[in-house]
């Protein structure tokens, strides 16, 4: 799970809505994509390196705490009530530090990779301009997640399916996207740490989810973004939902706030708490690549 990474559009790679575009991805779709390398300003950068220490020192604050949760801005999707774009799990390491564990996409490409790496590396620029979303799960969930996140992973790894949809559907393991790998490894924590259930399968888990009553969020998108999507966004398909959200355009999705209301109705979390981004003059949210 240990990747290094790409020097490479972080924000158009990450993000849970960069392509915002729902459709079957076509066959040369990909190719029509170039990795285009992003070169922080310096005044973004220092707002990432400032965040990422007030997230460390957040994070140290917290008594007996080895895993959180957190959820990062990026592309503005305010219009569909969405503050937060793409989470994480941040898990302290034997020497003290804490790293980050997360699903990205890379270049638009229709497959994914875990990451682990540092708080400045996952804030990114979104330092400048959205605070950070941390949830503190239970000690029980805590206790199953250290185990899963920590070498060798197989179950976290078990969970991760390669084949990447921006908008992939949440009882399908077809496709998966960021967020959705992020509540598939919590779920499994947490019907591990109540009764001792191992969900080693994501169809196992997303039943588990469903009986649960997860709900998702229910983004619509129009047609024409729907068409776009076709010819370019190799990252985008919708194959994988009900008939029925695709003719209306209302998907079910994997976000960040259905993932911490999820927690809250089930009790699962000890402590919510937010780390604040550092406003950089003249600059607005970063367009995806």
């Amino acid at each position: 799970m240990d990747v290094p990474r790409p020097a490479s559009p972080r924000l158009s790679a990450a993000l849970l809505f960069t392509a915002l575009l729902l459709a079957a991805p076509a066959a040369h779709a990909q190719s029509q994509h170039e990795c285009v390398e992003r070169h922080p300003t310096p005044a973004s950068l220092a707002a990432m390196f400032d965040v990422a220490l007030r997230a460390d020192e957040a994070l140290e604050a917290l008594d007996d705490v080895d895993v959180v949760i957190l959820a990062r801005g990026g592309q503005d999707l305010s219009k569909y009530g969405l503050r937060h774009s793409h989470l994480a799990f941040a898990v302290r390491e034997d020497d003290g530090s804490w790293r980050t564990v997360h699903l990205l996409n890379h270049c638009k490409s229709p497959q994914s990779t875990l990451f682990r790496e540092g708080l400045s590396n996952f804030i990114g620029e979104t330092g400048s301009h959205t605070d950070l979303r941390v949830g503190v799960p239970t000690p029980a969930v805590r206790a199953a997640l250290k185990t899963m996140l920590t070498a060798p992973g197989i179950q976290a790894k078990a969970l991760h399916e390669p084949r990447y949809s921006v908008v992939a559907y949440p009882f399908s393991d077809e496709y998966q996207n960021s967020n959705q790998w992020v509540l598939e490894v919590l779920a499994a924590a947490i019907a591990q740490s109540r009764d001792g259930t191992l969900l080693v399968r994501r169809a196992q888990v997303q039943t588990w989810l469903k009986e649960q009553m997860y709900e998702p969020s229910s983004l619509h998108i129009g047609v024409g973004k729907r068409l776009g999507a076709r010819f370019f966004a190799a990252n985008a398909a919708t194959t994988d939902h009900p008939a029925s959200e695709r003719i209306s355009g209302n998907y079910s999705v994997v976000t960040v706030e259905s993932v911490f209301d999820f927690l809250q109705k089930r009790k699962v979390l000890a402590q919510e708490l937010s780390v604040a981004h550092v406003p950089v003059a003249g600059m607005s949210a970063p367009k995806p690549q």
